[in-house]
């Protein structure tokens, strides 16, 4: 039924509403609880996962695809590349994505915890780059290799750690 729900991709997840629509993606249905939440007038203040400003809101969206579009495809890459030269440019291209997202950091943050531009929680696009952080560590591992670090990347390193250890990430982020 999942699968029936999301004919486009054929694959999970995907969102049942009570009518029988659907939504699939996690980002879009994220995105979608996310606007849920603003028209009921159901979240608190400080609680939303995207900013409240409407440019700062597509920031965070263009970034968050960018994590799925290019940052993830590059470290993939990594693990199923036929040839070490392979392997060597996926890196490269994982690092070149990185280096853009350090970026994004310096620019989304406001010199605070995470992407979202606070201390205490993580927002969308801290959820969208930490959701890979258990295969990027094992990536780092596997291959011998250092992606974020403290020399190439010091924000998203500093960034790294403390979402591994916010208390809804821990669990998953243990390394």
């Amino acid at each position: 039924r999942l699968l029936a729900a999301n004919p486009v991709y054929g694959k999970i997840p995907v969102l049942l509403l009570p009518d029988g629509r659907a939504i699939c993606e996690s980002a879009v249905i994220v995105q979608y609880i996310e606007d849920v939440a603003r028209e009921s007038g159901g979240a608190e203040a400080g609680s939303l996962l995207l900013p409240d400003d409407p440019y700062e809101r597509a920031m965070h969206r263009f970034w968050t695809a960018f994590i799925d579009d290019k940052f993830w495809p590059a470290l993939d890459a990594v693990s199923l590349a036929p040839t070490p030269g392979a392997r060597a440019q996926a890196a490269e291209d994982t690092r070149a994505a990185l280096s853009l997202l350090e970026e994004a950091f310096k620019d989304r943050s406001n010199g605070r915890a995470f992407f979202s531009g606070g201390d205490a929680a993580p927002g969308l696009l801290d959820l969208a780059l930490g959701c890979f952080l258990p295969a990027l560590r094992a990536c780092e591992r596997l291959h011998g290799l250092s992606l974020i670090d403290a020399s190439a990347t010091p924000l998203l390193d500093g960034w790294s750690q403390r979402f591994a250890a916010h208390p809804a990430a821990k669990r998953v982020c243990q390394t």
